[in-house]
């Protein structure tokens, strides 16, 4: 029995990022967790391939060529499943030691990177690691700086899809830089993938789906019909599985022996199968727009003749015919929009943002308040050191707690890997 997937919150951690809520957690048995034994990951979930069509696409393209970037969680360093795969190191936003994105002691980001791959199995993983677990602090809104460098930085080495397999908790309207992270990516050529979210009853796609030109993905179940536990709404582009399935689960050797893989559904995982799809487009047709990546993924979606509706989308994604058909119309923008409104909005954003004034104050003469401010400067520096130190003190403490936490909570089940 799945589970929506809500990562837990304390009263101090306000609306924040929901990596959890794109995945629901599904239990597994003991027995499997302590087998250790090797899994055909594109064996057991035969049924997302087979619905999709991706076999039928692998005769012409397997993805390579093409680099995916999963803005998430990191992805592990060592699993059997990753051994031959094409993954980069990537880089980490996150304060610490890591020295690139191959860090992942949640298992979200490796999960969805496994998604990207059993649609495309020869496609290049960027990791971009923008979280440590699936509890995000900081934000009071939602998504905030780590996230927008991430996608930016995504965008500016060697992307050509980004999928951004979380969302925000908050409904609040999207921080306008937000906004020009995710345009800054598709005015870059860049094919944006989203997931659109595990919650049914919200009355709203949550952000970045929400976002226009962003391909905001909802979920089928194992019958190809709408997976039940999807968020709906008129900003839905197209479907990917999203019922269980198995994912390879990162290795951290600081707790022992743990279990290969886990079992998990969600719309995490059909984002990363979309965007698996796109990369499959793009490596077929490599002279191809990221517009017209979408135009070919919206126009030969398999709509069940029902037409564009909230829980589907323009249909599900099919990868056979987004890169077998041969009468796709062209278009000359993205046939979705434009987060800022139009093509090229980011960069009008950065002139407007660099033509701002700095605050820069040199120039006027100092008062005598300031005066005396800086004669006590040397009180108040002494009184910074110790309140600093007090503050990494108390963080050492929490870090020791929350790891003992962590490791208990790994020997009943991981937390919610997936949004």
């Amino acid at each position: 029995m799945t589970t929506p997937l809500v990562s837990p919150r304390s009263a101090a951690a306000g609306a924040l990022l929901g990596a959890a809520a794109l995945f629901a957690a599904v239990t597994v048995a003991p027995s499997a967790a302590l087998a250790q034994e090797e899994k055909d990951l594109y064996a057991e979930n035969a049924w997302a391939i087979d619905q999709i069509g991706a076999e039928t696409a692998w005769e012409t393209t397997k993805g390579e060529g093409v680099t995916v970037a999963v803005v998430d969680t990191g992805i592990a360093e060592e699993h059997p499943f990753l051994e031959d795969k094409n993954i980069l190191d990537g880089k980490s936003f996150m304060s610490g030691d890591e020295p690139n994105g191959r860090v992942d002691g949640d298992g979200h980001g490796t999960g969805v990177a496994a998604a990207v791959l059993y649609a495309a199995p020869d496609a290049t993983i960027l990791p971009v690691r923008t979280g440590s677990s699936s509890i995000n602090t900081g934000f009071s809104t939602g998504a905030g700086q780590v996230q927008f460098d991430g996608i930016r930085w995504a965008a500016d080495n060697g992307a050509d899809v980004i999928v951004i397999p979380w969302v925000e908790v908050s409904q609040a309207e999207p921080d306008e830089e937000f906004l020009g992270a995710v345009q800054y990516a598709i005015d870059q050529d860049v094919v944006v993938v989203a997931g659109g979210g595990n919650d049914p009853s919200l009355e709203k796609v949550p952000n970045p789906a929400y976002f226009p030109g962003v391909v905001a993905v909802s979920g089928t179940d194992e019958n190809g019909d709408p997976w039940s536990m999807s968020t709906t709404g008129p900003e839905i582009v197209l479907a990917g599985p999203a019922g269980a399935m198995v994912f390879p689960d990162p290795q951290t050797v600081d707790f022992g022996d743990e279990p290969l893989y886990f079992d998990a559904a969600g719309t995490s995982a059909a984002s990363g199968l979309v965007g698996g799809v796109a990369a499959l487009v793009r490596s077929a047709y490599p002279d191809l727009d990221a517009s017209n990546t979408i135009q070919r993924l919206i126009s030969t979606a398999d709509d069940h003749g029902e037409g564009r509706t909230e829980a589907l989308g323009f249909g599900e994604v099919d990868a056979d015919a987004a890169v077998n058909s041969d009468d796709v119309e062209a278009v000359t923008e993205n046939p979705l929009g434009y987060p800022l409104g139009e093509a090229g909005a980011s960069e009008a954003l950065s002139d407007d943002e660099s033509a701002e004034p700095t605050g820069d104050a040199s120039s006027e003469p100092a008062s005598e308040n300031q005066a005396e401010a800086s004669d006590d400067s040397d009180g108040n520096g002494l009184l910074l050191v110790f309140v600093i130190a007090a503050a990494v003190i108390l963080a050492a403490a929490g870090l020791a707690v929350w790891l003992v936490l962590r490791s208990q909570a790994k020997s009943r089940r991981r937390v919610q890997p997936w949004q």
